[in-house]
């Protein structure tokens, strides 16, 4: 196993000169020419796609200097295969994987089990290492739900990568999916010297998750700050984009579940001004009927 210092400086060399075996070329070519990332479970028989399997003979001939270089591939498809694997056998690299993605701004096809879609890259990455050291937490316990629901939330909290994982993600100026903002958040409370950011992006940026954070660990601290937004930046706020109708939906829903009169009527005015939450009416409908409201 080479040491981090040498893969992180050949992770930043250019494809460009980097040789394969011609077997290798081809399994790129194969696997760039579906461009698709597959897992080992798709369809209702969830079998092992032919994409999955050729990365798999891909990944046996490949050195770990070479996962490195195709973690940088221009194509997206072969950077998340390399990456996912990456993450599993050389963890400590995930925080750089993670940036690239972030910085690169892709979104990439994929298929597992019955579902197929487009995911951020970023967020595959986020995910692979979340993913692995939840099933890493409860592999010892023989116990109910509740215990290993338990495990894996303390995992997740205490876990280095993931830490700067979340660092990563709340402090970057690059466009960040919508549920990353929400894994950051729920992960763990994080240190004060990371208020500054947060409150950046609640208050600038109307990021709900955010705003949420702060309510759950800061309210008394920010009482004032928070009701001020609710009351005169909210109602002035722009909602456009996929990312954006997330934070409006929960803002929708703190100030339904507030019991507070004034703030249920902010939430039933900006409702009636605003129309791209109308593609997502069932979501909304739902939030509004479980709060009593109808529009």
């Amino acid at each position: 196993m080479y040491g981090m210092k040498k893969l992180l400086t050949i992770f930043f060399i250019s494809t460009i000169g980097f040789c394969f075996s011609q077997t290798k070329e081809e399994l790129i070519r194969s696997i760039i020419s579906v461009n698709r990332v597959e897992s080992n479970c798709v369809g209702y028989g969830c079998v092992k796609s032919k994409q999955y399997e050729n990365f798999e003979k891909l990944k046996k001939k490949l050195s770990d200097q070479e996962l490195v270089q195709l973690s940088n591939h221009r194509n997206s498809t072969i950077r998340i295969y390399a990456s996912k694997a990456l993450i599993q056998t050389i963890p400590n690299l995930t925080s750089t994987l993670l940036l690239n993605e972030l910085e690169n701004n892709k979104a990439v096809k994929t298929f597992d089990g019955c579902i197929i879609d487009v995911q951020k890259t970023s967020s595959i990455i986020y995910h692979e290492y979340w993913n692995k050291i939840r099933i890493e937490a409860i592999r010892e316990i023989n116990g109910n739900n509740y215990e290993e629901d338990l495990a894996m939330r303390e995992k997740v909290a205490s876990d280095f990568i993931m830490e700067k994982l979340d660092s990563i993600i709340i402090h970057s100026e690059k466009e960040v999916d919508w549920l990353l903002y929400n894994r950051a958040f729920e992960n763990r409370k994080h240190k004060d010297n990371y208020l500054p950011r947060i409150k950046k992006l609640a208050f600038s940026k109307n990021n709900a998750y955010a705003f949420e954070y702060l309510k759950k660990h800061y309210t008394s601290q920010y009482t004032k700050e928070l009701e001020n937004y609710l009351k005169n930046d909210f109602p002035k706020a722009k909602f456009q984009n996929e990312n954006e109708v997330f934070y409006l939906h929960l803002f929708i829903d703190i100030l339904l579940e507030s019991k507070n009169d004034s703030f249920k009527q902010i939430a039933i005015d900006k409702l009636k001004s605003e129309e791209i939450w109308k593609k997502h009416k069932g979501w909304f409908n739902a939030t509004m009927k479980k709060n009593g409201i109808e529009l």
